[in-house]
């Protein structure tokens, strides 16, 4: 399989049925039910999915009672996610959906309480990876959370998470580092050894303590 990596290359591969073969999962990830329920209710706190595809775990974040937007290169994966949150959304609280790219975001600095990712931040390097994320640094407000899900193995496409690498990335954008947690990322056709990390920012822009 070639890597997507522009909105065209997404597209592409959302239209041709990619997503069933590789990545996509039915239901929310049992990860992701398993971190809302550590942290009880969202009532009324803003949420922010990164790579939300079909959007199944915006869905779950939105049943937890947070104020969702997810964001995704594609728009063909949007289109299914807007379809999919019309029919299984709670009432009265169903997710935003927009295109947008995780190394640019389109959000006022401090807008989101959580931020979730599942599988975006492993196909980024290098600079991509300092872009994303000094970016997810502004949209969270002091005290915020990134919860980070991505490969443990070096394997194309993936880069994988590592607890230096980790470090190096976020640390210096007023991050502190949760531990990693080896879990397997469960999609309908496959099964990836992967981390799941809490990274919670501790700093303002500033440079003061949350």
């Amino acid at each position: 399989m070639t890597t997507p990596t522009t909105a065209l290359d997404w597209n592409r591969s959302y239209r041709n049925g990619d997503h069933h073969t590789y990545w996509e999962l039915s239901h929310p990830s049992a990860e992701l039910v398993g971190f809302l329920a550590a942290r009880g209710p969202g009532a009324g706190r803003t949420a922010l999915d990164i790579g939300c595809g079909t959007g199944w775990d915006a869905i779950a974040l939105a049943g937890a009672g947070y104020r969702v937007t997810g964001i995704d290169l594609s728009e063909e994966a949007l289109a299914l996610a807007r379809a999919r949150a019309a029919e299984e959304a709670p009432e009265g609280a169903p997710p935003a959906f927009r295109q947008a790219d995780a190394r640019d975001l389109p959000f006022p600095d401090g807008t989101f309480d959580v931020v979730v990712d599942r599988g975006c931040f492993h196909h980024l390097g290098g600079e991509d990876r300092a872009l994303y994320a000094a970016e997810t640094a502004r949209v969270l407000r002091p005290g915020g959370c990134l919860y980070l899900r991505g490969s443990r193995v070096d394997s194309f496409p993936f880069k994988p998470l590592t607890a230096q690498g980790l470090a190096d990335e976020f640390v210096r954008f007023g991050f502190a580092v949760g531990p990693l947690l080896p879990f397997h990322l469960q999609t309908d056709a496959m099964s990836l050894p992967a981390y799941a990390c809490v990274l919670t920012r501790t700093t303002t822009s500033d440079g003061a303590n949350a």
